[in-house]
């Protein structure tokens, strides 16, 4: 069971990807998802993107499934029982999938991501918790 996806919006902060925003914040006025098979075919298409943009910009979030586990092993098992997908999928830890996050955006791939959690286990919660922390996101801000 899919649980609803998680945009993440990232920027650059003294040479790191950081949190800026998550999915309550209004999107920009040229927004696009990338959903593609492998990297190769996520940086074809966000190029494409801003290239269609001209000096507009476009801002580009790249779709991952994720499943994220404590322990990667576990995870690797989980994975195998959800069986193959089309789209960009991480299945580790939540550091992994973190710097995941950060390497799709300094490479200049993505803007932000949308994350589609691939069991409900990883809903947006655990996600925001486990994983945002690490990409410079203060939880407290969130309950403030």
């Amino acid at each position: 069971m899919k649980d609803r996806p998680l945009h993440v919006f990232l920027r650059r902060h003294a040479a790191r990807t950081r949190v800026s925003a998550l999915s309550g914040i209004g999107l920009p006025e040229c927004y696009a998802r990338v959903r593609a098979a492998d990297l190769q075919g996520a940086q074809r298409q966000s190029a494409g993107l801003r290239a269609e943009a001209g000096s507009i910009g476009c801002t580009v979030f790249v779709d991952i499934e994720v499943l994220v586990d404590s322990d990667v092993r576990a995870a690797m098992r989980a994975a195998e029982q959800l069986g193959q997908t089309s789209g960009l999928r991480y299945v580790g830890t939540p550091q992994g999938l973190a710097g995941y996050i950060a390497d799709l955006h300094a490479l200049g791939i993505a803007d932000g991501v949308t994350l589609v959690p691939l069991r409900a286990a990883d809903n947006a919660d655990r996600i925001i918790n486990d994983v945002l922390p690490l990409l410079g996101l203060d939880i407290g801000q969130l309950a403030a």
